[in-house]
């Protein structure tokens, strides 16, 4: 079975898709730069790991985050 080709995509949209091929997201882990506060916009897909049988975990990424540091 392949992984399916989601990378890019909009989070919803990906699990939905990853659903449909037979797999689970047992796991979703979310990046961020190191000065990052809040989450901006809508997460993307940025990797897929397999990490059992039919299970994936799914790295996202926000499309922007509100800037840190002194204001």
């Amino acid at each position: 079975m392949d992984l399916p080709d989601v990378i890019a995509f909009y989070l919803d949209d990906a699990l939905s898709i990853i659903r449909e091929k037979g797999y689970k997201a047992d796991r979703i882990i979310v990046t961020r730069p190191l000065k990052a506060t809040e989450p901006l916009g809508e997460a993307r897909v940025v990797r897929l790991s397999l990490t059992g049988e039919a299970q994936l975990e799914v790295v996202v990424a926000y499309q922007d985050y509100g800037k840190g540091g002194v204001q």
